[in-house]
């Protein structure tokens, strides 16, 4: 996946390491932005918590409609 693909609200699946807090049958998360650093860190937003992760630990959710 590379930048064109992510506009704020995409939503994702993260299929990355498991995180406390993590519910493996509810992974959607919504993509909020790019980190300031470069391309592959990124901001989503999980269940009302913002946290920071690598763009490689998601994909597009294409299930969402």
């Amino acid at each position: 996946m590379n930048k064109q693909h992510l506009t704020a609200g995409t939503l994702l699946r993260y299929v990355g390491k498991p995180f406390e807090g993590l519910d493996p049958q509810s992974p959607q998360a919504e993509f909020l932005g790019y980190d300031s650093n470069g391309w592959t860190g990124i901001w989503i937003n999980y269940k009302e918590e913002v946290r920071f992760v690598s763009l490689s630990d998601v994909e597009i959710d294409h299930a969402i409609i």
